[in-house]
């Protein structure tokens, strides 16, 4: 089975490749607006110089002041360092320079045309603007280089996206955290599905359920309802049926006692012995399902108190004494190892201990040996049932804990509801099972009890 994907991650995800490439598209449509609009100003500002110039400089002035126009466009210390990046020269017809800045750059031929033009010297690019004189046959060339567009273009630029590029983190953070935040009614849901105890169902809490899980949430409450429905007929009917057929299993044990006493013929007794049988087998899974039935209802009375788990050992093995000695089994129960107090149900606690004992004696050989111990292990407490049977398949640990299931020999009396029925205790005193490989060869078994100071 593929692993799940992240609704949230995908949705991140989404979100952030989305942002990307519209930051991406954004920063080319930003740099080509940038790029055309600056060349648009710059060359508005080479056309207005050159009309300004056109309108202040004449042939005549030039001849008359060109000793002071040329001490005044020599480069002081005060001049912008931009100067040297700018240019205008004044030509005849004839192509001579009548006047020109200090840093305009050898200007070819090809240049002295009216209107814009480009050309490259000493391998830096050169924009120009050429304007015939309305006074004179005098051309007025006005120029800048080409890296300050470039560097206006990447000014601009860098100051609108350099913000997003630096922001972006910040807002992916917020994006994670704005997600997380519109998924959390769905983490809610499923807090509350995984959190479900099918012995005590609740509907899920609509509020605050966006409207797109809205039909997910009513059909998952439905289906609860539904279940708790059965769940509750199953228990009934399990209840109800116990209690029915625990009269006429008594009567006809009763009776049968009394054929086998009356009969004289041997295949009669024979066959009523084997009938007696089956009517205790049938009489202790009727206990069994009755029993089961109380352990599982939610509604059941069950006053805690304080429970010595080493007292309970001994009550149990008491009461197996006959059964071990017709099966020739040794059973111990070893000393207690610190205190084995805890809050509980002491009746379910004798019956957890009992159904282990009943396995471990059932699917133990003559010979055998049947264990117990409690012991503590931190704050918690240990009940250790072990048994050097055939022992158990470490992939049926868990299937023997469910109903009905029955492992190894088949041939074993039982319905394979002991197991469950100590599932069902454990689960009430918050116990969890543990099964491995017995020091003593066969199945071990584990219950441990998570308490606290204060509750021991």
């Amino acid at each position: 089975m593929a692993d799940a994907a992240s609704l949230r991650r995908r949705l991140t995800w989404y979100v952030v490749v989305t942002l990307l490439i519209m930051t991406t598209i954004s920063g080319v449509l930003i740099y080509q607006g940038t790029t055309d609009e600056a060349e648009e100003i710059f060359s508005a500002s080479l056309v207005q110089t050159a009309r300004i110039l056109d309108g202040l400089i004449s042939r005549d002035s030039i001849e008359s002041n060109r000793q002071q126009l040329t001490r005044a466009l020599e480069r002081n210390p005060d001049s912008h360092e931009y100067e040297r990046k700018l240019f205008f020269a004044v030509l005849d017809t004839d192509g001579r320079i009548l006047l020109h800045s200090r840093q305009s750059p050898e200007i070819p031929g090809a240049v002295i045309s009216s209107g814009f033009s480009e050309f490259s010297h000493k391998d830096r690019t050169w924009f120009t603007f050429t304007l015939e004189s309305s006074r004179d046959d005098l051309l007025i060339v006005v120029g800048e280089r080409g890296e300050i567009r470039a560097e206006i273009t990447e000014y601009i630029g860098s100051g609108l996206l350099l913000p997003l590029i630096i922001l972006l983190p910040l807002f992916l953070w917020l994006l994670a955290l704005i997600v997380r935040v519109a998924l959390q009614p769905l983490q809610d849901v499923a807090d509350q599905v995984r959190q479900q105890d099918l012995k005590d169902l609740k509907t899920i809490d609509v509020e605050g359920v966006p409207l797109e899980i809205s039909p997910l949430v009513a059909a998952l409450n439905q289906m609860i309802t539904d279940l708790d429905a059965a769940y509750v007929r199953e228990r009934r009917f399990v209840s109800d049926a116990s209690h029915e057929l625990r009269n006429p299993l008594a009567s006809l044990l009763i009776n049968v006692d009394n054929a086998i006493e009356e009969s004289r013929d041997a295949e009669s007794i024979e066959s009523l012995h084997s009938m007696k049988v089956s009517i205790k087998r049938l009489t202790h899974l009727v206990a069994q399902l009755l029993e089961l039935s109380h352990f599982e209802n939610p509604q059941s009375n069950r006053e805690l108190e304080v429970v010595d788990l080493g007292r309970v050992c001994e009550r149990v093995i008491e009461s197996f004494k006959r059964q071990v000695e017709v099966k020739s089994l040794t059973i111990k129960l070893l000393e207690p190892e610190g205190d084995c107090t805890l809050m509980g149900v002491d009746s379910l606690l004798t019956s957890l201990v009992s159904n282990l004992v009943d396995n471990a004696i059932k699917f133990s050989d003559p010979g055998c040996e049947v264990r117990l111990r409690c012991y503590r292990d931190g704050k918690d407490r240990v009940l250790a049932v072990d048994d050097s049977g055939a022992g158990l398949d470490s992939t049926e640990h868990e299937k023997v804990l469910g109903r009905f299931y029955r492992a190894g020999d088949t041939n074993v009396s039982g319905a394979g509801l002991g197991l469950s029925i100590v599932r069902s205790i454990a689960q009430i005193h918050s116990a969890q099972i543990e099964m491995g490989e017995s020091d003593l060869g066969g199945l071990a078994v584990r219950v441990r009890f998570q308490t606290s100071e204060a509750r021991a």
